[in-house]
């Protein structure tokens, strides 16, 4: 638990700072560190982490039955295929017909790549300003 609540804790403090108050940091970080994450696996939250070596490198989060809750590479590791492997392996184990998220700005692009699509305007979620997005599985995929 701590070494995920480190690896999220990393990367937003380097890429979403730009997206909260400092309230809506707070309120973040209540969300899905430590006791939050207690909380949320509690409530049935399905966590996949991606390992380099036995160092946590990557985490994924889905809150059932279809929101992506959270999805993060640590800083060293981006831009090496991790991200998409942990979509793939949660794609594989849940086969969800459509997931929705609520993006920073900052990973917009990813998820873009990943299949997602904008579906609303920004929002303020609790001072976390954010983007809603949908994936939705193509006729493609259900096929493979």
């Amino acid at each position: 638990m701590a070494e995920a609540s480190q690896l999220i804790e990393q990367v937003s403090n380097k890429y979403t700072l730009d997206d909260f108050t400092e309230r809506g940091y707070q309120n973040f970080k209540s969300k899905v560190l430590n006791e939050g994450m207690v909380k949320n696996l509690e409530d049935g939250f399905m966590y996949w982490g991606a390992f380099e070596e036995e160092v946590m490198v990557g985490l994924i989060a889905i809150k059932l039955p279809a929101h992506l809750y959270n999805l993060f590479v640590h800083t060293d590791y981006q831009k090496k295929g991790i991200a998409t492997r942990l979509w793939q392996h949660m794609l594989s184990h849940l086969n969800p017909e459509s997931l929705t998220l609520f993006s920073s700005s900052h990973a917009i692009g990813l998820y873009q790549k990943l299949g997602f699509e904008q579906s609303g305007e920004k929002i303020d979620n609790d001072e976390i300003i954010c983007y809603p997005m949908l994936w939705k599985m193509s006729k493609d995929s259900r096929n493979k």
